[in-house]
């Protein structure tokens, strides 16, 4: 049994919201489900034109006892608005919602609990385990659709060959200190933010997560194949994005030769190809020989980073954030 985190006001929570009508009622009420451990929550309207911000009003107007701060900014996109609100919160811990998830009871008191705990040293982000539902609220079941925590401790060599933080945005809970000191989502990146993030963060920090389904991801089946091509395109700038900075992810190379060979895809199909760098355009064209060279090099590297791959490219998300 988890003893429950007396402290109040704990928490801020981050909520970018663009054309969220459907959903970001039910959402707002999974925070306030989590009682007054939340300080407030920071829901940034990031250009929608439906009725969202109209929404939000009324939820606010209708719960009184909850600080529910609504920004109202032109579409700049989803690091952009994390950003937003990242820089207006107070709060010691800064917990990530996207506005159509939903968080089940005590999903922050789980998480806040690992951080009182102690156990790991240096802890500087908390995630947990999720489940799917489609437009409908239902749960999406099946072999391989989600990615299952396994990640604790000191994670960042693990976390250079993908985004296995489960759950991703929604479901992770973050010392607020943390984004001063390393800085912010980066803005540049239009799908493969939160994993840029994880990786910076696990430079300094460890991670740790509750082994329990504390989140509701949702999924849209019409944008299933939208999130594949994402997906690959958010992990071709993570490459390009390496190979700015002068190192050379051949995990991350790997997996992306892997997908190619599995759909019979050329990488001239994926969105951003024609602007990356050189280094990363001769190795996704030339003959991908490079995949044979790294099994004789690092077999003992290689068969755990094709199984999570395997997994990923199984999962309708591919585990990225929307």
């Amino acid at each position: 049994m988890v003893e429950l985190v007396k402290n109040r006001h704990l928490v801020d929570v981050v909520i970018p919201a663009f054309n969220a009508e459907k959903y970001i009622a039910q959402t707002l009420e999974s925070v306030a489900l989590q009682g007054d451990i939340v300080q407030s929550i920071i829901v940034i309207n990031d250009g929608s034109n439906d009725k969202t911000a109209q929404i939000v009003d009324n939820f606010s107007t209708a719960h009184p006892s909850l600080t529910i701060t609504l920004i109202n900014q032109t579409n700049r996109g989803l690091a952009n608005a994390r950003n937003t609100g990242i820089k207006v919160a107070s709060a010691p811990y800064i917990a990530l919602l996207d506005a159509d998830d939903i968080w089940l009871g005590a999903k922050l008191q789980k998480q806040l609990h690992l951080f009182a705990k102690g156990q790991i040293a240096n802890l500087g982000a908390v995630y947990c385990d999720y489940v799917l539902i489609n437009a409908s609220s239902s749960p999406i079941t099946g072999k391989n659709l989600i990615i299952h925590p396994t990640l604790r401790g000191n994670v960042y060599s693990k976390l250079l060959t993908g985004n296995f933080i489960s759950g991703s945005g929604s479901s992770i809970l973050i010392k607020a200190d943390i984004f001063r000191e390393i800085g912010y989502f980066d803005e540049t990146l239009k799908a493969s933010e939160d994993w840029d993030m994880w990786l910076r963060i696990s430079r300094k920090y460890q991670f740790d997560y509750v082994d329990e389904a504390l989140v509701q991801i949702r999924v849209h089946a019409s944008n299933m194949q939208k999130d594949f091509s994402r997906m690959l395109a958010s992990e071709l700038a993570m490459l390009n994005k390496f190979a700015q900075n002068g190192t050379h992810n051949y995990f991350l190379l790997l997996k992306i030769q892997t997908i190619l060979l599995k759909k019979k895809m050329s990488a001239h199909s994926i969105a951003g190809f024609d602007s990356s760098e050189p280094w990363v355009k001769s190795q996704l064209t030339g003959p991908l020989r490079l995949m044979w060279q790294s099994a004789l090099f690092i077999p003992n590297l290689i068969w755990g980073p094709l199984k999570m791959i395997k997994d990923q490219i199984s999962s309708p998300k591919g585990n990225t954030s929307k």
